[in-house]
């Protein structure tokens, strides 16, 4: 399958699994393609998502940074998740290329091609809620959100 065959299957399935409101879009340089879409959590907060997806994908993790808000304010505004950069405790990576902060939505070594967007999207969006709940309690992140376990 070739990745815009895959491209194509990916989208169809977001639309079919419920997450519509994420699409794979083509991009300006031929053949390389990325994820936007706009989520609004139960709060009714808003939060636009992208995932420049690699040339080698499926093979290999896309990152998935929250575009908008940016930076993303942590509890109090005392310190934003951005400065956490790689955190177990946010689910966090190292930040994106304009200071967006990475969600950690899966381990690098449990990747594979048999995982899709949809899957990546349910992740983000819990993943968003559990950070509202860091933004009006304090807690981490990791509180809400479990980490895979090692089975």
């Amino acid at each position: 399958m070739t990745l815009q065959e895959r491209v194509t299957f990916e989208n169809q399935l977001l639309v079919r699994e419920g997450f519509s409101q994420f699409q794979i879009y083509a991009l300006q340089t031929p053949g390389t393609y990325g994820l936007w879409g706009e989520h609004k959590t139960n709060s009714g907060r808003l939060y636009k998502i992208w995932s420049p997806i690699p040339a080698t994908y499926p093979y290999s993790k896309p990152p998935v940074y929250v575009h908008e808000p940016n930076p993303l304010w942590g509890y109090g505004y005392s310190k934003t998740v951005n400065s956490y950069g790689t955190s177990h405790y946010m689910h966090t990576l190292s930040n994106g290329p304009n200071g967006q902060a990475q969600i950690c939505h899966w381990h690098s070594d449990r990747w594979h091609s048999a995982i899709t967007f949809n899957r990546v999207m349910l992740k983000v969006v819990l993943w968003l809620e559990a950070y509202e709940q860091h933004f009006e309690t304090g807690k981490n992140i990791s509180d809400f959100v479990t980490t895979m376990s090692q089975s």
